[in-house]
């Protein structure tokens, strides 16, 4: 287009072009008589329309059309260039842009294995919550906010660990506290944090960089605090909240109050070593003191003496109540006094007044680029805080791969130091394997001979054979022991994990015949009635036989390996696969 044409020649029988710009066609006219040239310029034409067109609709959603190719999306302020297709930022200090690498996927190289285990101090209501999302980017398709633009993997796990302020209900004692006022926040929190996380991530299509995530996973605190304060009712109890967003090779850790998180690292010799990716948030820190007191917050010492506390405003009987940390989601009457202050003012006024409460949801967010020599990462409540750095290693090191029982020596050891409160941690195994190689392309078998090879492998693997030690509670489906004359089980679900935790350990530290032991000792299976080296035996598991939960277990498990504890409806198991 726009190029210089001369004619040449005389008389209907012949025309010349001759394009300036260097590009020769050849003379000619259409069988109409138009001129060709006039008909090329013409397709040049609707060629370039078609491909701004084609540009226009691929733009990702929520940029803005900058003339000359470029895209701006006003949010995030990152541009988009249609013929490279790549994301780009201004960079004031060289009035130039730089493009945005692309978060690369680690799905190929880092596999997980997570579970969780709880103590609840009290049976019939539930002040610890947590939530384990192996795959975000599944249930976000599924609640129709995608997020495949994210680099995978995709993880959320999350720990509310609910308290309640000291002086509420005074006088009366800890179970009649949750009779009367149940706890709901950390249970709110649980259903309704990834729904504020998920349209945030959604919404923007393009490269997410640090800064961008911890905004979002500030904002999502922010919100799902907002919904449960505005919700009605009288609820007074609140929730600490560690929370583990895993984008590709990206570990976020955001948290508020005193929950804590671990993540494990190889040393060069070979050794597991942890460290903290959290922040404590109470006043023994000087960082949260100097906050709560410039704006203005009453402060005191708990019930001992020795802790310095946050104080509520004066309620309407005269009492305070008093609160050990100075972040939390939740607790209402530490942050409604403000809200009720300027409830009869206009609505504008009243948010450019509004002063900040010295208890806020705002979480402070550490960043972790992992690598191959990341081996575990633990969200716990705030009583495995007190555990020894030294001792999670010890334990991540020892249980590797097997989270449940990783999670169950922590709960152990803090109830060994008689902690008060409800226990409960979420540990997670990280696994690399190097990359597949990038070789020539093999060359396909025989349609035949692949079909054999395939039904040959199908074959191998379609059966495993088990044995098991199962430990019931009162939660399982049938509640009876039929081994030792149908007796009730009474135990808690934690009490039987501790059952199979020390046969585990047993069966680890001893040579012998000692799963067999363990099995006629303690299981209340009747395969264990079976004689001799037999006891526990399933016997030949096909898929689709047995509890969907026993088999993904007893199929994943190599030949001669014992597994990790496996929950189901029946109780906790123990697999051994034995061929």
């Amino acid at each position: 287009a726009g190029a210089h044409a001369e004619m040449a020649g005389s008389g209907s029988d012949s025309v010349g072009i001759r394009v300036t710009s260097g590009m020769l066609h050849h003379p000619g006219t259409r069988s109409s008589g138009a001129p060709l040239w006039r008909f090329m310029l013409r397709m040049d034409d609707q060629r370039r329309a078609v491909e701004e067109d084609s540009q226009q609709a691929t733009a990702p959603d929520g940029f803005e059309a900058q003339g000359d190719g470029w895209y701006l999306h006003p949010k995030h302020m990152i541009l988009w260039q249609s013929m490279t297709r790549a994301f780009y930022r201004f960079e004031e200090s060289t009035q130039s842009v730089v493009e945005i690498p692309v978060q690369a996927s680690v799905d190929k190289e880092l596999k997980m294995t997570a579970d969780a285990s709880c103590v609840h101090r009290h049976e019939k209501f539930r002040e610890d919550r947590h939530v384990i999302v192996r795959d975000l980017a599944k249930a976000a398709q599924a609640l129709k906010m995608p997020i495949d633009h994210l680099a995978k993997p995709v993880a959320l796990f999350a720990m509310y660990d609910g308290h309640r302020p000291a002086g509420s209900h005074a006088g009366k004692s800890h179970e009649e506290i949750l009779e009367l006022a149940p706890p709901t926040c950390a249970e709110f929190c649980a259903r309704n944090f990834h729904l504020k996380l998920l349209p945030r991530l959604s919404d923007f299509k393009g490269p997410w960089s640090d800064t961008a995530v911890v905004s979002a996973m500030k904002e999502s605190f922010d919100e799902v605090d907002a919904d449960f304060l505005a919700r009605p009712g009288n609820s007074l109890d609140g929730c600490s909240a560690v929370i583990a967003l895993l984008t590709g090779s990206r570990l976020f850790v955001a948290n508020v109050g005193n929950a804590v998180a671990f993540v494990g690292e190889e040393t060069d010799s070979g050794d597991l070593r942890v460290t903290r990716a959290t922040v404590v948030h109470t006043l023994a820190t000087a960082r949260e003191t100097m906050r709560v007191t410039a704006v203005g917050a009453e402060l005191c010492h708990d019930a001992s003496g020795c802790q310095q506390v946050l104080c509520s405003p004066q309620q309407d009987d005269g009492k305070v109540e008093t609160l050990h940390v100075s972040r939390a989601l939740g607790n209402r009457s530490f942050k409604a006094a403000v809200k009720d202050k300027d409830k009869d003012k206009d609505p504008g006024e009243a948010e450019a007044v509004t002063p900040p409460t010295p208890l806020i949801a705002t979480p402070d967010v550490s960043v972790t680029v992992l690598g191959p020599q990341h081996r575990a990462l633990v969200l716990g409540c705030a009583e495995l805080g007190g555990l020894p750095d030294t001792f999670v290693a010890e334990v991540l090191s020892k249980r590797h791969g097997r989270p449940r029982m990783a999670c169950g020596a922590l709960l152990q050891e803090a109830q060994r130091r008689e902690v008060k409160g409800s226990l409960s941690t979420i540990c997670v195994f990280l696994d690399w394997s190097p990359p597949p190689p990038v070789g020539p392309v093999q060359v396909a078998e025989p349609p035949a001979k692949k079909m054999r090879a395939e039904a040959g492998a199908q074959a191998k693997g379609s059966q495993v054979r088990c044995r098991t030690i199962l430990v019931k509670h009162k939660g399982s489906k049938e509640p009876v022991d039929t081994v030792r004359g149908n007796k009730p089980v009474t135990r808690t679900l934690a009490e039987a994990e501790r059952i199979l935790v020390e046969c585990l350990e047993e069966i680890e530290n001893k040579k012998g015949p000692i799963f067999t032991q363990r099995c006629k000792a303690v299981s209340e299976c009747n395969t264990c009635l079976k004689g001799g080296e037999m006891a526990g035996d399933l016997g030949w598991m096909s898929r689709g036989q047995y509890n969907h939960v026993v088999e993904a277990a007893a199929f994943a498990l190599p030949v001669g390996h014992i597994s990790d504890i496996v929950e189901s409806d029946e109780g906790v198991h123990v697999l051994w696969r034995i061929a």
